[in-house]
Order: structure tokens, then C-alpha cells, then sequence
């Protein structure tokens, strides 16, 4: 059995390798953008990430019966033409949910926006919308979600998209689509971000070609008067200076880059890949480790011990950082540049990965709001 992996999928050879020690063959890795037709024409399984389209042009000629993607999206895969071929495909869904749920509180944390008495407005209540609705909802924050997609009396605060875009924060989780009754391509457009209130915060941690960004630069620089966090973009990798500029936080498609969830995605494509060839899964997940103490924090409020505690765990600002310096450093091979931030990304570890050591500055009744503020987060105890 041959298997092409995208070269970037954590622990791949760990969890793959098994396929071929079993049943003879052989691994192959290659960076995903890069993979073509000719990759293709003597692999039997083709694992993926979000970078590769998959289509009838890469399969055409193909003996691939197997496709996984260990991602939580399928819009890069062109699953009505792997079904007429009879060729079986999978994705890896909800294993990121949790880190791009802890992107968003470390977005707002870092933009020092106490989301206490805050209105969060959802819009996509799949898998990675309805875990921040769980989580949020856990912290006290109301919250209100729109989704046309799915029932509508699923979850008791689904409401109107123009309900949705009068919160205090929009954060936007919609795969995309581009046909149908409700499709999302640029469904955030010039009208929509107009509707958005003064001081508001819009998150984009979806997909890019949900949100028109020239609207939204056009919002920015006449009105001056919203917080925006984008971590995917419209063309990407080709991003355009100006939306990156404008913008207040800005990181390279890594909202769901936690390790944790990059190896959940991949063990689930190996089950998955079991189950297609009916062999017995080996569990390799390893033990829990001991979380890490985080200690020499003070401060006078929750929101203050919380705004301090998330960037000790997860800094965005460095991932901010690092891409305005490869649009400034490399802005003529900025594409080449954007790929190499999300393929050398560090290890970021998810919040139950760490412990608060101990807590000084508050009263006991705030101590405990801390407790369960750092429970429903997803903090270790």
C-alpha cells in the first residue's frame, strides 16, 4: 500500500506507518500545495490538510480509494466527484473546535475585552461555533448564533443573522459554500458589516472568502470604530498589505494549530483509514501528561488574572507579530512566506495543558468566580 501525506500533518509517520508494516508499501510525503496529478498516479491513499484541492483534475488518473483529510473543513475536496468515482473520503471533524475556541478568548484577551456582560454573537453553529457557544456559555457570556444550515430549534439561541450582528462580539465560523440557498461566500459584505455596532469585535477564524475584506477596509478606514481579529484571509496565501495592516490581530490560518488538535485530526484519519481497510486500530494515544504550573501572577480582578494567565499559555500577539514582519520582510514571495509560518509553527500546547500555580490579589468570593472561570475554559485544576 502506497499513502502520499501532506508533509505537515503532525505525528503522520507515528500513526501511518502501521499500513505499511502490515500490508507492505510505503509512506511518501509532500508539501500540500504541491501536490499534482503526477503524485497521485500509483497512491492508493491520499491523506490531506486544508491546503490541497482535491478534485477531479488531481485524481483523474489516480488508483486513490481513500482520501482523508485531517482537518475539520471539506471545502478544499470534491466529494460529488469522489462519490461518483466510488472512492471514499473522510475529514476529521470537531478535532480543532477547542483550539480555535481558545484562539477567540486569547483574541479578546489580548484586545483586553472583558467579555463579562459582553453579547457574543455566533454565526456557524457547527462543530467549532456550537463548542464556543458551550464554552461561552459556561463563562456567563449570553450569546446568540445563526445558522440557516442546520435545525433551527437545535439550540435555543439561534436567530436571525441581522440579530447576530448587533453583538458586542461577532465571531464568525461558517464553512464555505458557494451554492445553495444560504451561500456563505462573501456573507459578510458591505451591508452587513454596516450593521456592526461601534467598538464591536469581529472575528474571522472560519474560512476567508466568508468576509469581504475590502468591505471591511472600507468600514475600517472611515469609521475607525471596530476591533477586528482575522486568521483567515480572502486569496489567501496571497493576502493583500493593506487588510493586514488594518486590522488588529492578524495571524496565518492557525486559529485551530494547537498541537493537540493537529494530532487528534490525524489519529482520526488513521481510524478512519482502519476502518476502510478493516484492520483492528492500535490506540496510540500516550498518557496525559502533568500540567505545567503557571505561577508570579497578581492582579485585582478575574478578567485580570485571565488576561494575564492566556497569553502565558497561547501569545497570539507573537503570531501577529510574525506575520507583519513576513509582509514587510518578504512581501514580494509573501505566499511562500504564509506557508512557512503555518508549516514551522510551534508546538501550542491547549489550556489543560496548564495549571494555575496559585492566586494573590483577590477576595474568596473572586477566587472562586477564578476557579470556575478557569474550569470552563478548559484550564486543569
Amino acid at each position: 500500500m502506497i499513502i502520499l501525506l501532506d508533509e505537515n500533518i503532525p505525528e503522520a509517520e507515528s500513526y501511518f506507518s502501521r499500513f505499511v508494516e502490515k500490508n507492505g508499501g510505503e509512506l511518501r510525503f509532500k508539501a500540500g500545495r504541491e501536490i499534482v496529478a503526477a503524485d497521485v498516479r500509483d497512491v492508493d491513499a491520499l491523506i490531506v490538510r486544508s491546503v490541497s484541492k482535491v478534485d477531479k483534475s488531481l485524481l483523474e488518473s489516480s488508483p486513490v480509494k481513500f482520501v482523508g483529510s485531517c482537518t475539520i473543513g471539506m471545502d478544499h475536496i470534491d466529494t460529488a466527484y469522489l462519490d461518483q468515482r466510488g472512492i471514499v473520503h473522510s475529514n476529521a471533524a470537531a478535532c480543532n473546535a477547542n483550539s480555535v475556541v481558545e484562539y477567540v478568548f486569547a483574541a479578546l484577551a489580548q484586545l483586553n475585552c472583558d467579555w463579562q456582560g459582553k453579547r457574543l454573537g455566533i454565526i456557524g453553529m457547527g462543530n467549532v461555533g456550537s463548542a464556543l457557544y458551550k464554552r461561552a456559555s459556561k463563562l456567563g457570556i449570553e450569546c446568540i448564533g445563526y445558522d440557516p444550515l442546520i435545525e433551527q430549534d437545535r439550540y435555543p439561541i439561534l436567530t436571525s443573522l441581522e440579530e447576530v450582528l448587533t453583538a458586542d462580539i461577532v465571531s464568525m465560523h461558517a464553512p464555505l459554500t458557494r451554492t445553495g440557498p444560504y451561500p456563505s461566500y462573501k456573507m459578510i459584505g458591505q451591508a452587513e458589516i454596516a450593521r456592526l455596532k461601534p467598538g464591536a469585535v469581529l472575528l474571522n477564524c472560519g474560512r476567508g472568502d466568508c468576509l469581504d475584506n475590502r468591505a471591511l477596509l472600507e468600514r475600517i478606514n472611515n469609521e475607525s470604530d471596530l476591533l477586528t481579529v482575522l486568521d483567515v484571509w480572502q486569496d489567501e496565501p496571497n493576502l493583500h498589505a493593506d487588510v493586514l495592516a488594518a486590522v488588529d490581530i492578524a495571524t496565518p490560518h492557525i486559529a485551530g494549530y494547537s498541537y493537540d488538535g493537529k494530532v487528534t485530526g490525524t489519529r482520526m484519519i488513521a481510524e478512519r483509514l482502519s476502518e476502510f481497510l478493516s484492520l483492528d486500530w492500535i490506540n496510540l494515544r500516550g498518557l496525559r501528561q502533568e500540567p505545567e504550573l503557571v505561577s508570579g501572577l497578581a492582579a485585582d480582578s478575574v478578567f485580570e488574572f485571565l488576561r494575564q494567565l492566556i497569553p502565558s499559555c497561547y501569545d497570539i500577539s507573537q503570531d501577529d507579530k510574525n506575520l507583519r514582519e513576513a509582509m514587510q520582510t518578504q512581501s514580494d514571495n509573501f505566499a511562500k512566506a504564509f506557508d512557512a509560518l503555518r508549516k514551522n509553527y510551534p508546538k501550542r500546547r491547549e489550556f489543560f495543558h496548564y495549571r494555575l500555580a496559585e492566586v494573590d490579589g483577590l477576595t474568596e468570593k473572586e477566587k472562586q468566580r477564578l476557579e470556575q472561570s478557569l474550569a470552563a475554559l478548559g484550564f486543569s485544576q
